[in-house]
C-alpha cells in the first residue's frame, strides 16, 4: 500500500503540471509555435495512455483484494479482450515512450543544426511519424491478443495481470529496441551539446544553454539506460524471487519517469513556459516574458532555436 501511495504523491502533482504546460503550449501557440512543442504535445498524449494503462493494471489491482470493492472489475476482465489490450500495452508504450524520446533527440539535433531547413519539414511530418511510432510495435506485441490474458491472484492476496505468452518472447525485441535507441538518443544528445558549445552567443547566454543541455542529457540518458536494465532482469530472470517486485513496482516506476521527467525538466529549463505557468495559472507575479521562438547564429551560419 505505502509504495501505492508513494506513486500517488509524485503522479499526481506532475500531472498536474504536464496538463499546466500543455494549457500554456496551446493558450499560446501562436508565440511558442515550433516543432518541438509538437512533440511535447504527442508525447503527452501517448504518456497520458500509458500512465492509465499502468495505474489499472500494475498498481490500482497491486492494492485491490479479491474481496475488495473493485474485485469485480478485476473479475469481469477475465477472458476478455480488454485484459490483452492492457497486458499488450504494458510492452507496446514501452516501444513507443522510447521512440519518441529518441525522436525527440533527434528533432532537437536536426533543429540546432539549421533551423530553416528542418523545421518545417518537421512541423509537416511530425503526426505521419506518431501514428508510425505506435501502430510499428504491433508487430512484436500484437501476438498477445491471440494469448490468454487473465487477473489471477497474487501471494498476498490482490489481483496480477499475466498471460500465458512466455515473457522471452516478449522482452528480448524489446530489450533490442531499448538499446539502439539509448544510444541514437545519447548520441544525438552529445552532438547537440557540441553544436551548442560552439554557437556563437553571449557568455550569459550560451552558459545557460550549456547547463540546461547538461541536464537534460544526464536526466533523459539515466531513465533511458534504467529502463533497458530492468528489462534486462526481468528477461533474465523470469523465475526470481523479485521478478513479481520488479514487475510490479519498479518497471511501473520507471514507466513514470518517462511521463513525469517532460513537464518538469520543461518547467525547469524554459523561462518562458514557467512564467507563464505562474502568471496565468497560480497568478503568482513572474518577470517579463522574453520571446520563446529567439535566434542565435553558430558558426555554420545556421539559426539555432532557443528550446530552454
Amino acid at each position: 500500500m505505502w509504495l501505492f501511495l508513494f506513486a500517488l504523491s509524485y503522479s499526481i502533482p506532475s500531472l498536474v503540471l504536464y496538463f499546466c504546460t500543455v494549457y500554456v503550449i496551446i493558450k499560446y501557440w501562436k508565440k511558442l509555435k515550433s516543432s518541438f512543442f509538437v512533440w511535447y504535445i504527442l508525447d503527452f498524449s501517448m504518456n497520458l495512455l500509458t500512465t492509465c494503462v499502468t495505474f489499472v493494471t500494475l498498481k490500482l489491482s497491486s492494492v485491490t483484494c479479491q474481496d475488495c470493492l473493485l474485485s469485480p472489475l478485476y473479475i469481469s476482465l477475465n477472458g476478455n479482450i480488454i485484459a490483452n489490450f492492457m497486458y499488450c500495452m504494458m510492452y507496446h508504450m514501452s516501444y513507443v515512450q522510447y521512440a519518441i524520446t529518441t525522436i525527440i533527440s533527434i528533432n532537437r539535433l536536426t533543429i540546432l543544426y539549421d533551423h530553416l531547413r528542418f523545421e518545417p519539414w518537421w512541423r509537416n511530418y511530425s503526426f505521419l511519424f506518431i501514428f508510425v511510432i505506435y501502430f510499428a510495435p504491433f508487430i512484436s506485441t500484437g501476438k498477445l491478443f491471440f494469448s490468454e490474458c487473465t487477473f489471477g491472484n497474487r501471494s498476498d492476496g490482490t489481483f496480477v495481470l499475466s498471460c500465458d505468452l512466455p515473457t522471452n518472447v516478449l522482452f528480448t525485441p524489446l530489450i533490442a529496441f531499448q538499446i539502439v535507441c539509448t544510444c541514437c538518443a545519447f548520441a544525438c544528445n552529445i552532438t547537440s551539446l557540441i553544436l551548442v558549445l560552439i554557437v556563437r552567443a553571449s557568455k550569459e547566454i550560451k552558459s545557460k544553454m550549456e547547463t540546461n543541455f547538461f541536464y537534460l542529457i544526464s536526466v533523459t540518458s539515466t531513465v533511458l539506460a534504467a529502463g533497458a536494465i530492468i528489462s534486462f532482469i526481468l528477461s533474465s530472470y523470469p523465475k526470481a524471487s523479485f521478478y513479481s517486485f520488479f514487475h510490479t513496482y519498479i518497471l511501473p516506476l520507471i514507466s513514470d519517469l518517462f511521463t513525469i521527467m517532460h513537464p518538469w525538466l520543461l518547467y525547469g529549463l524554459s523561462k518562458p513556459i514557467r512564467n507563464h505557468i505562474c502568471r496565468d495559472i497560480f497568478r503568482i507575479k513572474s518577470s517579463d516574458i522574453a520571446p520563446h521562438n529567439s535566434h542565435v547564429n553558430n558558426l555554420t551560419g545556421s539559426r539555432v532555436s532557443m528550446v530552454f
